[in-house]
């Protein structure tokens, strides 16, 4: 009996003493996780990387800066756009739920039209050697990496997120081709004659365009996860090359006489993304 009652006694004391130490409603300390939870909506966690593909038909113009060349010899316009098609690898680093970067590769295959008329305000020099109109279309496939910044929304109900995203890219060359109509004088005993020269598809060698490219980048687009960690994704992205100056027909060793300039044009082009994140 003795026993039981000093049992009963420590108890009381250990309720007295716990009761001492926290009070009803207080928060119960828990170890505190680094990592969001994870939803159907895609939740990420924080740091997270994650990988995609995508499929991208693109449409694609040269647009010249002003409507002259920078010798005023030439009258520049644009021709109309051209279809292409770009393939890649997307990789995304967020260093916040909805905020992260946006990097990866693609290969990206881009054409335009630009023509140059000489000028009919300038007087056009005697003899051989001088273009008269230059019709070309440049089919040319860059290597690019862009870097830009993606914002996302919270998950909208179903596993639905929209994005915006905006940075910029760069390009290397890896092929360059043009198909071409010019008319230019020349010599023949003496007498100068207007004459045609035209070609298809030729490849480009040295400086007739530019090797590297600058672009910037900005679009949105949805993402539907399908699982928590695959997202069907689809964008629509506007690219405008900026730097530097895309053709320099004076650099061009082709079939025909006389050298041209067709101004500052720029590479722009439009593309539809559709893709999986993984």
């Amino acid at each position: 009996m003795k026993k039981i009652s000093v049992l009963a006694a420590m108890l009381l004391m250990s309720a007295s003493s716990f009761a001492q130490r926290y009070e009803y409603g207080e928060p119960v300390p828990m170890n505190e996780g680094k990592k969001h939870r994870k939803s159907k909506g895609g939740n990420v966690e924080m740091k997270q990387v994650r990988y995609g593909a995508f499929l991208a038909p693109t449409s694609s113009w040269m647009k010249p800066t002003a409507n002259k060349s920078d010798d005023k010899l030439y009258l520049i316009d644009k021709g109309s756009s051209q279809v292409g098609f770009a393939w890649g690898l997307m990789v995304d680093y967020f260093f916040a739920e909805n905020y992260g970067i946006a990097t990866g590769f693609q290969i990206n295959r881009m054409s335009g039209q630009v023509n140059a008329t000489w000028n009919p305000a300038m007087t056009q020099p005697a003899g051989a050697g001088t273009v008269q109109s230059a019709d070309f279309t440049y089919k040319v496939q860059y290597l690019e990496i862009p870097f830009g910044l993606k914002l996302r929304s919270d998950d909208l109900g179903g596993g639905v997120r929209i994005f915006g995203q905006l940075g910029v890219s760069l390009g290397v060359t890896l092929s360059k081709k043009a198909s071409y109509d010019v008319t230019f004088t020349d010599t023949v005993n003496g007498v100068t004659v207007v004459k045609t020269a035209s070609g298809d598809n030729e490849k480009l060698t040295g400086l007739g365009v530019t090797p590297i490219l600058f672009q910037m980048n900005v679009g949105g687009g949805v993402e539907y996860a399908i699982s928590n960690k695959m997202n069907i994704y689809a964008a629509l992205l506007f690219n405008n090359g900026f730097a530097p100056d895309v053709t320099n027909p004076k650099e061009l060793d082709l079939d025909y006489k006389g050298k041209f300039s067709d101004g500052n044009v720029r590479m722009n082009n439009i593309a539809l993304r559709l893709g999986l994140f993984f």
